[in-house]
């Protein structure tokens, strides 16, 4: 009996860690840009999106959740004080709909236990060019701020319509403010 319970808690653990994902770990450094290359069939769906169109994330709207369903690779990193971070997701195949997001603060929370963060930025396919953005393409981009003091930073490459595999390459540049 003991042996089935042994074996029943690790199971549950192992699911565990698949449901929320394992970060990668990835350096960014100030006046530089860094490109990592991965593949989305290395990351899993989450169980709900409810934690994006919370007040306290505010990452995007539930009428766009559709860009969000297949699966999601986190990488976690830092930026320093004084610092904007840009992250572009550009997949190896211009075909496949991915989507970026990414969100400073948020106390090591992976979604969807995500219940607060610093601020949240989402990029993903847009049908029709909006004044003052760029012709659309596979390519995303978001940007994130720190000023007086570093923050961490969890970022989401996901799949959309349930896409769930596709190599794609992601690009972290971080410029000083001051």
């Amino acid at each position: 009996m003991r042996v089935f319970q042994l074996l029943f808690l690790c199971i549950f653990a192992v699911s565990l860690m698949a449901q929320s994902g394992t970060p990668n770990a990835i350096e960014a450094r100030q006046g530089e840009s860094l490109t990592y290359e991965l593949d989305l069939d290395q990351g899993t769906p989450l169980s709900s999106l409810d934690w994006a169109w919370s007040s306290q994330n505010a990452c995007f709207v539930e009428p766009r959740k559709a860009f969000f369903t297949g699966n999601n690779v986190f990488f976690k990193t830092e930026i320093p004080k004084y610092s904007t971070m840009v992250i572009r997701l550009i997949p190896k195949d211009s075909k496949q709909n991915m989507s970026l997001y990414a969100y400073s603060g948020g106390h090591d929370a992976l979604p969807p236990e995500l219940y607060s963060c610093v601020s949240c930025e989402a990029d993903f396919h847009q049908d029709r060019q909006h004044v003052g953005r760029a012709k659309p393409d596979h390519t995303r981009s978001v940007e994130l701020r720190a000023v007086t003091r570093p923050y961490p930073v969890t970022i989401g490459v996901v799949g959309a319509n349930g896409l769930d595999s596709g190599a794609f390459y992601l690009e972290v540049t971080v410029t000083k403010n001051r």
